[in-house]
């Protein structure tokens, strides 16, 4: 599938350049067709249950998905778009909604082998992550879709602060380190009992037989 959706993608790519009209409806159609086969079958659709790392990430990918199906709505909609409200639609749904979610999502497994420093999970960098599909929702669909030029420049500005955030936060937590779990410690050390653990209790009587035995040895020599 993977093949044949690169290879649909560059033949409506090539049309679009020719019959422009035909070409960006047909390049929105195959673009949405690949975003919803790939979303099917990504596993964010059952790691979006789990917890953790693994749900960030997951949340930030589908979020992704979903933005670049927009982009690929508006063109089969309204066809070649190269300037004006539809133009910055697409742009924002591509390159933040898609794209800086995508580096969001995989920023804390990537970041860790290029700087060769950790990029513990907090959950704090959902902060980042919501503001930046809030505000795009802010811009797209109150500003583009309505003509509302104060909705467009108050999610640009909540596009810029969640980018600077998300920037700020993870090397924050770089910095700080791996988060310490004390609970794991202390829940571990309350099982370690002779209850929890029969054959701790079934050796105990064993190790304090030794020092009988050998003062009886000792005695009868």
């Amino acid at each position: 599938m993977t093949t044949t959706g690169a290879c649909g993608y560059l033949l409506a790519a090539a049309t679009a350049l020719v019959l422009p009209q035909v070409g960006y409806r047909v390049l929105g159609v195959v673009l949405a067709s690949v975003v919803a086969v790939v979303a099917h079958h990504d596993v964010a659709r059952r790691t979006i249950r789990t917890r953790g790392l693994t749900r960030y990430m997951a949340a930030a990918m589908l979020a992704g998905y979903l933005w670049l199906g927009t982009a690929a709505a508006i063109w089969l909609v309204g066809g070649p778009v190269w300037e004006g409200r539809a133009y910055d639609a697409v742009l924002h749904a591509v390159f933040l909604g898609f794209v800086l979610s995508m580096i969001m999502a995989h920023a804390p497994v990537i970041l860790p082998a290029v700087l060769r420093r950790p990029l513990p999970y907090r959950r704090i960098l959902y902060l980042p992550l919501a503001l930046l599909h809030v505000s795009l929702v802010v811009r797209l669909l109150a500003g583009d879709a309505w003509d509302l030029p104060v909705a467009v420049q108050v999610g640009g500005v909540g596009n810029v602060v969640a980018v600077l955030l998300f920037v700020v936060l993870a090397a924050g937590s770089v910095v700080v380190g791996p988060v310490r779990r004390t609970r794991g410690v202390a829940s571990t050390t309350t099982r370690a009992t002779p209850e929890a653990h029969p054959a701790v209790a079934v050796t105990l009587p064993v190790a304090r037989s030794l020092p009988l035995t050998s003062d009886t040895s000792g005695a009868t020599s």
